[in-house]
């Protein structure tokens, strides 16, 4: 085979291979949101649940990180 059809096939295959990659970091990131999502959901419900008098500072009425979550997805720093 020639010099220029080797380079053309490993130029090939590595773009096979790095195409492969970021579909799977895709499906990761996607996961990862689908979890954050759901933490987050779950954290506001939870929220409600704590009233002022059993909640200890820096709790769970801390908004604050939903807030940071939601930003973050966004690519945003809150």
């Amino acid at each position: 085979m020639s010099e220029p059809a080797k380079r053309y096939y490993k130029t090939l295959s590595d773009n096979m291979h790095l195409q492969a990659e970021n579909a799977r970091l895709k499906a990761e990131v996607e996961r990862l949101t689908k979890a954050g999502d759901l933490l987050a959901v779950h954290y506001n419900a939870l929220s409600k649940c704590v009233t002022p008098n059993n909640a200890k500072s820096g709790s769970i009425n801390d908004w604050t990180s939903v807030i940071d979550w939601n930003a973050a997805k966004e690519g945003k720093q809150s």
